[in-house]
């Protein structure tokens, strides 16, 4: 069992009237300061898919009520890549995940991903490669120094071999594995030793099979060998070596080498870093996958040469993002391919090349962002407005359902069409949005009741200084004009929502303080007659009246770890701090915008959940305590729990 946060809202004057809340049975503490808030931390089965939660409440007068409310627990796939093997007794795809160090089960019927086992702070689980172990009810998995079995009924791991189990020679690194049933043994690739053992399932021993530094086996001596696969018809072990760019037969009697594919063997695409590899025994050859390639390729194994069965270029459908592994599904002449760069799992046809989706683990409905980049908040209706510049459409999403609506564009309103919509702004008063486009070098007034587009300030429309790359927008209702990021030119720009007239607010001619330097968002601290701006390393504050620049966090401004790529901020004037979200660091920061100290709200290293990558936009929900963010790399908006940095995602 694990826990998760229950965290909720009553209005301030019900609030007052509460006299007991519980979930699930668990009591619910309330915030001292603001009393409507409360927090109940609850347990959660994390091999079940979904949940229900019971709220329970009780007012000061002994009346009662209930709210049921569904959670999901759906595990990801985090873009650093795992493993993967079938299960075909059971029709599901077992894959490791090195990020959320688990083992997760895909059902190939229904979808539904389940996670079987998981590491914690205190039992470690860095799962690299894996086997079935159908006989036994297990999956073998290589982590770190040890082989451990992981119980497919329970999620109980048990170490099979390494430093307290077994004898021989001690692992540094295993890198890769295959089952050996015939011989009770598993074949293990040590990256760090660059050996080849076999270990005995029953007493854990380890023996050398293949190994050039101590004389075991003649031929090449391996470099850099990280994946190994059984061809117990021939009695020997194939495996890759990435230092070699090759890959070598082992004799399982000998320990000889000999190398069966590399750029003087055979012919075709070298491949660079097999990080899977599948034997394909009834066509005689290979199937690996190259990342490095995003291609799935087979390997003759009496020729070497290497045949791309599929890329962008070799069949058709969806195409590869991160294919990190793969699992051969002979019985349906398919490989199935876990993309762990969009979280999708697909399938190949070995005969075609031809990708198919399978699951892609969504959340709501509607069309699928494609290369989601700004984002805003409309909390009196309940959802988050997206811009996404592949879509060139202008979408919102339901925060209750996750569902997804375009609004303009795409087919969705009149007016010019976008061209690289980057950041928007909402004016709820007006019923519209207000929306920055860097490839029409233009400001788009977007009309919320009918996806229509107007162009305010572009090329032909309003005077002054023109558009170049213009990349962040905050709307500033009291003076009736947008402030707008310009990249290329080391500015912000003022934009009459009248005219459409523009004139440059701070920049090298504007202002006095340090240069922008690549300018990126920008938000609206009206209370101190400021915007605040982020740059390629630093946050700005702009002086409104006089377009002075001061730097309050940067390289030398401020302590905690410094900006790297930093791509948007909200601003949260409760607490006297700027969000920022990093795709450089993957993570979301706060700045406390009296010091400029920079603290990790949400990392990898704080919160659980899906992992932020690629982040692209920032909105606060200041009402529930959390951020929305929208990240590119998983392709989905995320919400992220302020207070604990935890993560789930809301909509993909």
């Amino acid at each position: 069992m694990v826990k998760v946060d229950a965290i909720g809202n009553e209005t301030p004057a019900s609030a007052e009237d509460t006299s007991r809340l519980s979930v699930n049975d668990v009591f619910a503490t309330f915030d001292l300061d603001e009393p409507h808030r409360w927090r109940a931390e609850v347990p959660v089965d994390p091999q079940l898919g979904s949940q229900e939660l019971k709220i329970v409440w009780e007012d000061a007068s002994g009346n009662s009520g209930q709210i049921s409310q569904t959670v999901n627990n759906q595990p990801i796939l985090s873009r650093t890549g795992g493993s993967a093997v079938l299960d075909s007794a059971n029709n599901r795809l077992l894959v490791t995940d090195t990020v959320q160090e688990a083992l997760i089960a895909i059902d190939l019927t229904s979808g539904k991903r389940t996670t079987l086992s998981r590491g914690t702070n205190i039992d470690r689980f860095s799962p690299t490669d894996l086997v079935l172990d159908s006989a036994n009810n297990r999956a073998l998995v290589g982590s770190k120094q040890f082989v451990v079995a992981v119980d497919l009924a329970t999620g109980e791991r048990t170490t099979v071999s390494g430093s307290l189990t077994g004898a021989g020679t001690q692992f540094q690194q295993v890198s890769g594995l295959t089952l050996d049933s015939a011989n009770n043994r598993v074949l293990v690739v040590d990256l760090a030793l660059d050996i080849l053992f076999a270990v005995d399932l029953t007493t854990g021993d380890r023996t050398v099979i293949s190994d050039a530094d101590n004389l075991i086996g003649e031929g090449p001596a391996f470099a850099e060998i990280l994946r190994v696969v059984l061809d117990s018809t021939n009695n020997r072990a194939l495996v890759f070596d990435y230092g070699l760019d090759a890959l070598l037969a082992v004799d399982l009697d000998t320990g000889d080498r000999t190398i069966l594919a590399d750029s003087e063997t055979g012919t075709g695409s070298l491949i660079e870093f097999a990080n899977a590899l599948a034997l394909d025994s009834a066509n005689n050859r290979v199937l690996v996958i190259e990342p490095q390639l995003m291609s799935l390729i087979a390997v003759d194994l009496d020729t070497g040469d290497r045949t791309i069965l599929a890329d962008s270029e070799t069949g058709t459908g969806t195409n590869f993002n991160g294919p990190f592994t793969l699992a051969l599904d002979s019985a349906n002449n398919r490989a199935l391919v876990p993309d762990y760069g969009t979280d999708l799992l697909l399938s190949v046809d070995l005969d075609t090349g031809n990708r198919s989706l399978l699951f892609d683990g969504g959340t709501g409905t509607g069309v699928d962002f494609d290369y989601p980049r700004g984002l805003a908040l409309d909390s009196f209706n309940n959802r988050a407005l997206v811009i996404d510049s592949d879509l060139g459409a202008l979408m919102q999403v339901n925060l209750s359902t996750g569902n997804r609506t375009i609004i303009s564009g795409n087919g969705a309103g009149t007016g010019t069409t976008f061209g690289t919509p980057e950041d928007l702004a909402f004016d709820l008063g007006n019923r519209r949005t207000w929306v920055i486009d860097s490839n029409l070098d233009a400001l788009m007034a977007v009309d919320m009741s009918t996806g229509d587009r107007t162009i305010l300030s572009g090329e032909g429309v309003g005077t002054g200084t023109a558009f170049v790359y213009p990349v962040g927008l905050a709307l500033d209702k009291d003076n009736n004009r947008a402030l707008v990021a310009e990249w290329f030119q080391n500015a912000v720009m003022s934009v009459d929502l009248q005219t459409g007239n523009r004139t440059i607010l701070s920049g090298n001619e504007a202002g006095t303080g340090t240069s922008f330097v690549r300018p990126r968002r920008i938000a609206l601290d009206s209370a101190n007659n400021r915007a605040l701006v982020i740059c390629e390393s630093a946050l700005v504050a702009v002086d409104l009246d006089t377009g002075d620049r001061t730097i309050i966090s940067g390289d030398s401004t401020g302590t905690g770890t410094v900006f790297d790529a930093p791509t948007d901020i909200a601003l949260d004037s409760a607490n006297n701090r700027a969000l920022v979200t990093d795709s450089g660091m993957s993570a979301l920061v706060a700045v406390d915008l009296t010091s400029g100290n920079r603290t990790l709200v949400s990392h990898r290293t704080i919160g659980t959940g899906v992992a932020l990558e690629a982040t692209r936009g920032l909105a606060l929900d200041s009402a529930n305590n959390r951020a929305f963010v929208i990240d590119s790399g998983v392709n989905a908006l995320i919400a992220v729990e302020l207070e604990t940095g935890e993560r789930a995602i809301s909509s993909r």
